[in-house]
């Protein structure tokens, strides 16, 4: 899943402007590109899981060096980068090659039971590159700067020591008839205390056990209410048959969903 990409851009502009770089953009800007990603931008860890990876790639004919340090969290959660390690905290990826991140949680004996969240921010450059600054001639002296904007990927891992995955309340199917795009929804709460759900949704038709999506659902700590849509699909002008979600508290899903309603 390609998340970000990173631009470099030249800009010319008067050398009076210098200090309006930002704001006075006085030529076409020549581009060279350099795409990156990551596998995965959630990562829970518990007890009985304690150690954990995603994979950071570089999707372009240069090497790319990424950079990965803890940012602040909310204040309505734990910063808990104390009990993480987190390794390469710098690397090399090669052209076109991936290399993983591993992150290992370590509680103490005394911690208190909670969830502790970290905050990833994985900073990706071109180690090849050069800013070409010249003045060229001219009666009016001019500046010829490259800038290279150096995206930021976040990734949150959630530290989950002796708490388990919160309880769901999912409510009766809501028809949206004046909706083009959705047949309805099925609104999905948790306690506002509690902590965050990270696990698997899918809609299954009743009858058919056709698919209409599946994927991750993720419900943070300072999220309470969530509501999973049933998509419309092309000429589908009503529902042919009742359609079912299922929710798993893990991602992905591991056996038989947890809970299951239908909307009819």
């Amino acid at each position: 899943m390609r998340l970000m990409m990173q631009r470099f851009t030249h800009y010319a502009i008067p050398f009076g402007l210098f200090m309006l770089l930002l704001t006075a953009l006085l030529a076409s800007p020549a581009f060279a590109q350099i795409s990156v990603s990551i596998t995965d931008n959630v990562v829970v860890l518990d007890n009985r899981q304690r150690s954990g990876e995603i994979g950071l790639l570089s999707m372009t004919a240069d090497p790319v060096e990424f950079q990965v340090e803890a940012v602040d969290v909310p204040d309505e959660v734990i910063d808990g980068r104390d009990l993480l390690r987190w390794t390469p905290a710098r690397t090399l990826v090669p052209a076109n090659r991936s290399s993983p991140l591993r992150m290992v949680f370590r509680p103490p004996s005394d911690l208190a039971p909670g969830e502790y969240v970290v905050r990833l921010a994985v900073q990706s450059r071109r180690v090849d590159y050069q800013p070409n600054i010249a003045v060229p001639d001219g009666d009016e002296p001019a500046m010829s700067m490259g800038v290279a904007i150096q995206p930021v990927l976040p990734v949150t891992v959630y530290l989950r020591h002796q708490v388990v995955s919160p309880e769901l309340t999912i409510s009766k199917f809501e028809p949206a008839p004046d909706d083009d795009r959705v047949h309805g929804f099925f609104r999905i709460r948790k306690h506002p205390d509690a902590i965050s759900f990270v696990g698997t949704v899918a809609l299954i038709g009743q009858d058919s056990g056709n698919s209409y999506t599946q994927g991750r659902l993720r419900m943070g700590q300072t999220a309470d209410e969530r509501r999973v849509r049933v998509p419309r699909l092309a000429d589908d002008e009503v529902l042919s048959e009742p359609v079912c979600l299922h929710i798993w508290p893990s991602f992905p899903a591991r056996g038989q969903p947890e809970q299951r309603v239908c909307s009819g």
